[in-house]
């Protein structure tokens, strides 16, 4: 829904009564938190009043870091407690891009289009949100509604001068934030160069967090914050227990996507499609069969069936889970031997990339990685099989407009395991980048230049390597164990169900049996010092009383807060 005048005015107001962050997300460290390297015993911890504590919580955190803490968290699927640390510090488990932080919300936002696009560089501030409703308005389709986006209109050629795009491709750079194109930026030259051509977008966020897949791509399609459409991380509370968002295929999605409309709209005679490595991914598509009126429409991923991790793609072929499989058709032919020779031939340039034919990349073996599938092979892979869908199932061959949303996302997957600060990184852009240009060229070719629009972004940027920043790593096995320990875990019936870097789901049942609370919950947590959660990288000479986190209060606390909007707080 369109924000009014008078929130607008109201939003400046609070903002000149704001901590400021110097635009990294710091700020005073609450007057709460322990200077003592010993945590004070929950029956010490005096809980905060909630009126007292939602104020204290404005005071502390910084205005865009509460503001997309509170657009990213949903009332009743997110965890119990939302945790926010210092900059540039988070809660690892491995290099985790879930923090409310610049270098993880700032992501490119490019349209393209000749005949469609108004070329030139934007600087005004806009998100995902608008991705879909800027969508349906180079549809020129008024069926659709974001719910918290606008239409980039600004960024398009007038209506009296333009026709709809026979094809329109969504297309997603998994991880590729600003942050990480600005620290190797000769590895992109063909997105720079197509960017003079389109709209290019240089104040482009996500505005919500954890800046994780799940949330980014249902909020492409959406175009509504996680608070709204509950795709809030990649678990989600929901029917008494912690699930994977797409557990049963696209059902817990609570709203629709502009395919979903348009589709149904247009009587399911546009070709609706998505290829990409995840289930979650295909969220900024639709539901298929699951939304009423919808078709099967076309859906490929490589998700390995009921893995344990949020982001298993390393399936031994293209397939759907059992979950998503009823609302979606995948083609019989994206397993063609044709198709995997593709992998074969990208896996033998990689090698030749260094000079050498002897199976490696950078020192790695290119078969021990996933069979190659997790080097940045995958990208001209990944576009042989988008041109053979493209090709196949006859996207944009008539006049009736149709939707294909893609995923690259083997710079995500190596973002995890190098940091964006790895050299690696290099590679991985750099084959993106030209297969951005082969497949640019493609669709010339095969629907026809004029013919087609893109709307090109990524789902959220990448951590960079605490060795180069200075982060502190605050453990999360430390974590969970000092609260475990605190109040009355066992192995048998733990306190916390569980724990991610931004947010922690609590048994409740167990913490008043025991006679606590969330809130004592989350004033222990927010005692301990850097000393006490320690990871790898160990405290810095004088930060070992410091603590560790900025702000810890209970999701509860979100609808108190005295300094945000209604608009904001509205679920």
């Amino acid at each position: 829904m369109a924000i009014t005048v008078v929130v607008l005015v109201a939003i400046a107001v609070i903002a000149l009564a704001w901590p400021t962050s110097g635009g990294s997300g710091t700020a005073a460290s609450p007057s709460s938190a322990a200077s003592s390297t010993q945590p004070p015993a929950p029956s010490d911890v005096e809980t905060v009043a909630p009126d007292r504590l939602a104020r204290q919580v404005c005071r502390t955190v910084p205005r865009e870091v509460l503001v997309r803490t509170v657009n990213g968290t949903h009332p009743v699927r997110s965890g119990d407690l939302q945790m926010i640390t210092p900059f540039p510090d988070y809660v690892s488990s491995g290099l985790t891009h879930a923090p409310p932080f610049d270098h993880t919300q700032e992501v490119p936002l490019l349209l393209y289009g000749p005949g469609h696009v108004k070329p030139g560089v934007y600087d005004e501030q806009v998100h995902l949100t608008d991705v879909s409703q800027t969508a349906a308005s180079l549809l020129e389709f008024d069926g659709f509604t974001a719910p918290d986006g606008r239409a980039l209109d600004e960024a398009l050629l007038p209506p009296d001068q333009r026709t709809p795009p026979k094809l329109l491709v969504t297309m997603v750079w998994d991880s590729a934030g600003v942050d990480l194109l600005e620290r190797w930026p000769q590895s992109w030259p063909y997105l720079r160069d197509l960017a003079k051509d389109g709209a290019w977008f240089t104040g482009a966020s996500l505005n919500s967090a954890p800046a994780n897949t799940p949330p980014s791509h249902a909020t492409i399609g959406t175009g509504a914050y996680p608070r709204h459409h509950g795709f809030a991380d990649e678990y989600i509370w929901i029917n008494g227990s912690l699930q994977k968002p797409n557990a049963e295929g696209p059902t817990f999605l609570k709203l629709p996507t502009l395919a979903d409309v348009y589709d149904v709209a247009m009587g399911n005679e546009p070709i609706v499609g998505g290829a990409a490595s995840l289930s979650a991914h295909l969220m900024m598509m639709g539901h298929g069969l699951g939304w009423q009126g919808g078709d099967d429409d076309i859906a490929i991923a490589r998700e390995v069936q009921g893995a344990a991790t949020g982001g298993d793609d390393t399936a031994n072929e293209w397939g759907l889970t059992d979950g998503m499989r009823p609302y979606y058709r995948m083609p019989e032919w994206v397993n063609d031997d044709s198709i995997d020779a593709a992998l074969e031939q990208a896996k033998t340039a990689l090698d030749q990339r260094d000079g050498s034919l002897d199976g490696l990349w950078r020192g790695f073996s290119i078969e021990q990685m996933a069979g190659g599938f997790n080097t940045p092979a995958r990208s001209p892979y990944q576009t042989t099989l988008f041109e053979e869908l493209v090709r196949r199932e006859g996207f944009g061959a008539d006049k009736v407009p149709d939707l294909l949303y893609l995923n690259y996302k083997i710079i995500d997957t190596l973002g995890h395991q190098f940091s964006a600060d790895g050299v690696e990184m290099t590679d991985a852009l750099e084959i993106q980048d030209g297969e951005l240009r082969r497949f640019v060229r493609f669709l010339n070719d095969e629907v026809g230049r004029g013919e087609w629009a893109m709307i090109l972004t990524a789902d959220h940027g990448m951590q960079r390597d605490p060795a180069v920043t200075g982060a502190f790593l605050i453990d999360i096995e430390r974590l969970s164990a000092a609260v475990e320990e605190a109040f009355g875990g066992t192995e048998f019936r733990p306190v916390i169900i569980k724990a991610r870097p931004t947010q922690m789901w609590l048994d409740e049942q167990l913490l008043e049996r025991e006679g606590y609370t969330v809130e004592q919950v989350a004033e222990f947590i927010q005692g301990l010092t850097q000393s006490e959660v320690a990871g790898v990288t160990g405290t810095q000479p004088g930060e070992a009383d410091a603590p560790a986190f900025q702000a810890v209060f209970p999701t509860s606390t979100i609808e108190r807060l005295p300094c945000l909007p209604p608009s904001v707080l509205a679920t």
